[in-house]
């Protein structure tokens, strides 16, 4: 049976509600994983694919599972991308905060009770593994030399025609590996930065950190190598014509993914 409970508050008052499996109610630690949805609020399929992943498998697994499907309920109650305060959550974690961030980073870091709450959490659950999904670069995304046996593993779990609309991008471990594709420029202030660049342990351990990019359209039979000026526009468009067609595509894909990570 999973336990759900609140890890804070948003600006507005919104619990962000958090649920964790048999194992994450004992103790929590020792190689949890924590998947998280709802970044931003207006990327609605994260928020569904978290939500049913851990109403139907977390019991599934031995180690400790937390999923928090909804990081900014402020945010998707506007539909929008930034909190009550038009902020983005995902530039304002503490490892290389801008103030002139191109998105709206907040007064300083950590500045938003939300982020604070996610924070909070992960430094007192100290997961091993962490999943942010998101919309909607196709690609799992992986910070850290440390988080590429989790990319890799999430990537091998899909069939061959599954990775086609992803690419994989990990931190450069050496000579003969794969070229360092980091996005640490193009997202200051990020989960991704912070975790996977910025977070330590008190064993000095940093957890694995990936970024789930979900397709920005289920139907191409590849992901382009560069994607179009407007494919969040055509993701939107798609969302609204046939949400329940974009999450049946894109659901055996993310939930094979999920569940290498929480598995590994």
């Amino acid at each position: 049976m999973l336990e759900s409970r609140s890890i804070g508050r948003s600006i507005e008052g919104r619990d962000l509600t958090i649920f964790a499996n048999h194992r994450a109610m004992s103790d929590g630690r020792g190689g949890s994983t924590f998947l998280v949805g709802g970044m931003h609020g207006d990327e609605k399929a994260t928020i569904s694919l978290v939500e049913k992943f851990a109403a139907n498998r977390l019991e599934m697994f031995e180690a400790a599972v937390f999923a928090l499907p909804l990081c900014n309920p402020d945010s998707a109650a506007r539909n929008s991308r930034y909190n009550a305060r038009g902020v983005d959550l995902n530039r304002n974690c503490g490892t290389n905060w801008h103030a002139d961030s191109e998105e709206p980073s907040g007064p300083e870091p950590w500045s938003e009770m939300e982020s604070r709450a996610l924070r909070d959490f992960i430094l007192k659950a100290e997961p091993a593994k962490i999943v942010s999904l998101h919309w909607a670069l196709a690609e799992i995304d992986a910070d850290g030399a440390q988080s590429t046996e989790l990319a890799q593993a999430m990537w091998d779990s899909l069939e061959e025609n599954e990775r086609r609309p992803y690419r994989l991008r990990v931190t450069e471990l050496g000579r003969g590996k794969r070229r360092l594709q980091k996005t640490y420029a193009a997202c200051p202030g990020s989960l991704g930065q912070w975790c996977g660049y910025g977070l330590r342990y008190a064993d000095g351990s940093a957890p694995a950190m990936i970024t789930l990019e979900l397709p920005f359209d289920s139907a191409l039979p590849a992901r382009p190598e560069e994607l179009p000026t407007d494919h969040l526009e055509t993701l939107r468009k798609i969302w609204s014509r046939d949400s329940e067609g974009y999450l049946r595509a894109v659901e055996p894909g993310v939930f094979k993914m999920l569940d290498a990570a929480c598995a590994l």
